[in-house]
This record gives C-alpha cells, sequence and structure tokens, in this order.
C-alpha cells in the first residue's frame, strides 16, 4: 500500500467556529458595551387595590381565639384581634384575606 506524499491531509477538516476560540470579538457597530440584561430598568408594578371583603358578621361572632380562647375583635376591614392578652399583655391579631379569617399563628 503506498501512501501519498503531501503534506495535505486527505480527508475532509470541519471549518473551525470563529467563535469557540481567540479573543472576545467587540460588536462592529457603535464600538460601545451593551447593557445587561439584569441592570435595564424594572417597570413597577400596577398597584392593586386592597381586598374590602369583609368578614361575615355572624361568623365573626362565632370565632374565637386559638391561643387564648377569647372572642375575636375587628381592628379594621382586614385584621382581628384576641380580646383577651396571650403573653406580656400581647393580644394575638390575625388577618383576614379574601373574607377568610386565617387563624394560623404566625412564627
Amino acid at each position: 500500500m503506498t501512501v501519498p506524499a503531501t503534506t495535505q491531509p486527505t480527508h475532509a477538516v470541519p471549518a473551525e467556529n470563529p467563535r469557540a476560540h481567540g479573543p472576545a470579538r467587540r460588536p462592529e457597530s457603535g464600538g460601545g458595551h451593551r447593557a445587561a440584561p439584569w441592570a435595564a430598568p424594572v417597570p413597577a408594578p400596577e398597584p392593586t387595590p386592597p381586598a374590602t371583603t369583609v368578614l361575615d358578621p355572624g361568623l365573626a361572632a362565632i370565632l374565637r381565639c386559638p391561643l387564648t380562647g377569647g372572642t375575636l375583635i375587628p381592628v379594621d376591614a382586614d385584621r382581628l384581634m384576641s380580646d383577651r392578652p396571650f403573653r406580656d399583655g400581647v393580644h394575638p391579631v390575625y388577618p383576614i384575606r379574601n373574607g377568610i379569617a386565617c387563624l394560623c399563628p404566625d412564627r
């Protein structure tokens, strides 16, 4: 078997990707730096009005505080407070979300 006497390869060599090796290329237009996507200003979210649903008065009359056993009285449209203090004179306060009293104490 004879071997061709040439320095050229006999098989096809794929062209190298010019972006895979070598120094980073700058963009041709402008020549400046682009701002990072996370550095762009983020539009402020639209304010949402607070939920104005109130707790049913019949339900509020029978609810009790799970910590003190006291009656829950409305503080405002979105909170209930126990009429009895729990520790150190602190009255537990519970939120009302979408018309539902959340009686799970926060930790």
